[in-house]
């Protein structure tokens, strides 16, 4: 588990704490054959054994939320071969994350009743339904739905500034890592870069070593780029030969 993936966990466990502290609870109507109905999310402690949980809207929000964590799991484990977390714009996913997200809270939205033919009897939350589908021509249940949008607008928040902060710590430790190591000695910058690794000392480079003089390709067994002319060197004479311009 890198860095990254902690918290995605921490907000998970915070938003299920935070669920079941808060649970759908449903009402207890007063006349004969009528089901209760969604009526509200209220402290557990102070209503639980007066009112029943809506356990079905309950079920539906933890999976959510175990959805997306899986999700932002397995795109924030990528590894490398060394077992490093390689750089990413979290920015630009955090908002794929959150445009995806509400297209979905938008495709899916919570819809109300049938409206009742008594009118001391108030419409109320019904389900989750198909936007396009055969219950479009009710009521939006907009409260509910105004609630799961700031929910969600929150999290993405609270993940995008947990992201800056810890991106920032990582930039200086290393920046702090390079001034300490630019302050020694060649001989012993030297075989710290041998044991952290030259990217670790120089996080501008690509990655590599610089090469040492005659380690790098041999221009001389190929064509010069700069010369447009047709070849005169034969295979086995490239290496002695010289072109003259």
């Amino acid at each position: 588990m890198n860095k990254y993936q902690r918290i995605i966990v921490i907000a998970a466990a915070v938003n299920i704490a935070l669920m079941f502290l808060f649970p759908p609870f449903l009402d207890n109507p007063i006349r004969r054959g009528v089901p209760p109905s969604f009526e509200g999310f209220y402290f557990f402690f102070s209503t639980y054994g007066i009112k029943r949980i809506h356990n079905e809207l309950l079920t539906l929000e933890v999976l959510f939320i175990v959805i997306n964590v899986l999700l932002a799991w397995l795109l924030l484990d990528r590894r490398t071969a060394k077992g490093e977390v390689p750089e990413f714009r979290y920015t630009r996913a955090i908002v794929l994350f959150l445009a995806g997200n509400l297209a979905l809270l938008l495709a899916f939205p919570p819809f109300e009743s049938h409206a009742s033919l008594l009118k001391s009897q108030a419409p109320n939350f019904d389900g989750f339904y198909f936007f396009l589908g055969d219950k479009q021509h009710r009521n939006i249940f907009i409260p509910l739905l105004y609630l799961e949008i700031i929910l969600v607008v929150i999290n993405v928040l609270a993940i995008w500034l947990s992201f800056n902060a810890l991106r920032r710590d990582e930039l200086f430790a290393k920046q702090k890592i390079l001034e300490l190591a630019q302050a020694l000695p060649p001989s012993e910058l030297a075989e710290v870069s041998e044991t952290l690794g030259y990217k670790a000392l120089h996080p501008g480079g690509d990655g590599q070593a610089p090469p040492h003089l005659g380690a790098g390709p041999d221009r001389r067994k190929g064509p010069d780029p700069r010369y447009r002319g047709p070849e005169r060197r034969k295979s086995g004479d490239r290496r002695i030969k010289t072109r003259t311009v």
